[in-house]
């Protein structure tokens, strides 16, 4: 109960606002308000445009409502972040996608987001920002980045990308059906340095294995990235549209629990 009256709080302007989208449709629909705008301008001065929506009946009042209280609804939500509060935003693409495209909401929050969804939602260009405190990401270039083959399988169509960056991933915690597959494993300081940090070093070696992979390539992404990497990864290294040599994108999400292997089925980011 208490994990649905957080993602409600954490949700509650979206919601209300879908509240007030949907009572513009339907109550029209179930109470005569053309008649009470009728009445209203007939003992007021009006104006022109209420006047023409009492004259075309509850349809043009739905159309009306809708598209005021959208503007305003949008206007207001310029100013607003999504994923304010200080919980797991595990919520369907689908509700980020509502949001941002047709609520507007610009920004979004990507602390305590899955990482599979981080990628999905910098990549797609669901929000305009996804502001950062870089204050708990400081700069770090005094590290080494150390690469490094994990099998050398002859598969040449599917390939397993390990990130190392805020703790440990040995790569007996992806699932078993892709250990055979060829895995290259990229870590920050040979995954001794797992503190928080934004890593440039890290992010450009990242795009210069993915750039080398062979076109048309199926990439199965293993990360432990914090959400600036992950920001920055996505942008610089994966999100090439059609000028890419990476045909498929699956990111792999964690299980919560220890020993925090992978889930069997990555999420597919393109």
């Amino acid at each position: 109960m208490k994990k649905i009256y957080n993602k409600v709080a954490d949700n509650i302007a979206p919601i209300i606002e879908s509240l007030i989208l949907l009572s513009c449709i339907f109550a029209p629909l179930y109470f005569d308000l053309t008649t009470l705008l009728k009445e209203y301008l007939n003992n007021s001065e009006g104006n022109i445009i209420l006047f023409f929506i009492a004259q075309y009946g509850k349809y043009a009042l739905i159309i009306a409502s809708f598209l005021f209280a959208l503007h305003e609804i949008r206007k207001f939500n310029g100013r607003i972040t999504m994923n304010r509060k200080n919980i797991y935003h595990n919520y369907p693409y689908l509700w980020y996608l509502y949001c941002a495209k047709i609520l507007e909401i610009k920004k979004c929050n990507l602390v305590l987001v899955p990482i599979y969804m981080q990628f999905k939602l910098v990549i797609q260009n669901v929000f305009d920002d996804f502001p950062m405190d870089e204050k708990e990401y400081p700069l770090d270039n005094d590290e080494s980045i150390v690469c490094s083959v994990c099998n050398h399988s002859e598969e040449r169509q599917e390939i397993n990308l390990i990130l190392e960056d805020t703790y440990l991933l040995e790569p007996e915690l992806i699932p078993e059906e892709k250990q055979s597959i060829k895995t290259i494993k990229i870590s920050r300081n040979n995954g001794k340095k797992t503190s928080r940090h934004y890593s440039p070093k890290f992010i450009e070696a990242i795009v210069d294995i993915s750039r080398s992979l062979p076109d048309g390539i199926q990439l199965n992404v293993f990360a432990t990235t914090n959400p600036m990497n992950t920001m920055y990864i996505a942008k610089k290294a994966f999100k090439l549209a059609d000028r890419g040599n990476i045909c498929h994108l699956y990111v792999f999400q964690q299980m919560g629990s220890e020993p925090r292997t992978f889930k069997p089925n990555g999420k597919k980011i393109y």
